[in-house]
């Protein structure tokens, strides 16, 4: 697999991993901003791509805002694969792992980029550089998910989205990938069976997927959010967004981020169009008619009707019962449990 070399990483750098598409462009600076912002830290972004999936013109505009907002980054491109399969709304691009763990052979945290960082989350690097052999990974704690009866992803050991990565030897997972079966999710299936015998837990703070929580009011967001799943907080209309920010649903926090993001960059005077991007990431990710995908459907109607979505909205809340909880921004239960705010 060939890829562009990665230039010499001081000892002791604090590393972060990702990787992005051209349909994960603008959610990246977002990213990129949380996790800066939410630590004294000053990591380097190491950002993977396979070939010919990030344009020339996402990668000047985002060198462009990472360099004005003083975030250290590197992009490195990655050869494909013919194995690196799509799965629904998982695309090619979350094997790169793999690829990457390779090649940064220093102790590192990958995270991926449909999340959004509070103070804290840097903890993760004392804890891999720390990390005891045999033991070969970190991972946070999952609970027991709605698709464990189904054999779905909550089923696995781990989530793979926050990762910690010491300085030891990777496990081989080439050839492995080439003989796996086929199931829902094949990158974290891969990932389980390889590791989670020799990993290190921590709290689920450090990867909380955003399905597992209904409002952040009241509590102290989570180290690591993680909007796992078909709909993702940069699909929703910014019309309706005040229904999730008054809700304090967990999209609330990427709405903060990304309104201070807006306004760093403002202040620095960059000129990077970032109103295209942004539009093309509100149609991002597909749909389909699966149970999984139903708030991604809703999602996709609004954006269609526009303005006409407020009668989507207004009726489905009124329906109440066939709205699936926490579905955005219905928030079935917001009215009956919360009442309306003053």
């Amino acid at each position: 697999m060939n890829a562009r070399a990665l230039d010499p990483i001081a000892e002791g750098t604090p590393i972060v991993v990702g990787a992005i598409d051209d349909n994960m462009a603008y959610p990246l600076l977002v990213w990129a901003w949380s996790l800066s912002q939410s630590t004294t830290l000053s990591p380097l972004f190491v950002i993977g791509h396979l070939e010919d999936s990030l344009s020339v013109h996402h990668q000047h505009m985002l060198g462009e805002c990472l360099t004005a907002l003083n975030v250290r980054h590197h992009f490195i491109s990655l050869s494909h694969d013919a194995r690196f399969i799509s799965q629904g709304h998982i695309s090619p691009t979350t094997f790169t792992k793999f690829m990457l763990a390779d090649m940064v052979t220093l102790p590192h945290v990958w995270i991926d980029v449909d999340t959004v960082a509070s103070h804290g989350w840097d903890d993760l690097f004392d804890v891999v550089r720390n990390l005891p052999e045999p033991l070969s990974l970190v991972v946070a704690k999952r609970g027991k998910g709605q698709s464990e009866a189904r054999g779905g992803p909550s089923s696995l050991a781990f989530n793979a989205g926050v990762l910690g990565w010491p300085g030891s030897a990777r496990k081989p997972w080439s050839e492995r990938l080439s003989d796996l079966p086929l199931v829902e999710t094949q990158e974290q299936a891969l990932f389980n069976e390889l590791y989670a015998h020799s990993v290190h837990t921590v709290s689920e703070s450090f990867n909380t997927l955003t399905y597992r929580i209904d409002s952040l009011e009241g509590s102290p967001p989570p180290k690591i959010l993680h909007y796992a799943g078909a709909h993702k907080p940069w699909h929703l209309p910014r019309r309706f967004r005040k229904l999730c920010v008054e809700y304090q649903c967990p999209w609330s926090l990427w709405f903060a981020a990304e309104e201070e993001l807006l306004e760093a960059l403002a202040q620095k005077n960059v000129t990077a169009d970032l109103a295209t991007p942004r539009r093309h990431a509100l149609g991002t990710g597909g749909w389909s008619l699966r149970s999984d995908h139903r708030g991604r459907l809703l999602l996709t109607v609004l954006r269609i009707l526009g303005p006409l979505g407020w009668v989507v909205v207004f009726v489905a809340q009124a329906l109440r019962t066939p709205v699936p909880r926490g579905t955005h921004p219905l928030h079935y239960g917001a009215r009956k449990t919360k009442g309306k705010k003053p």
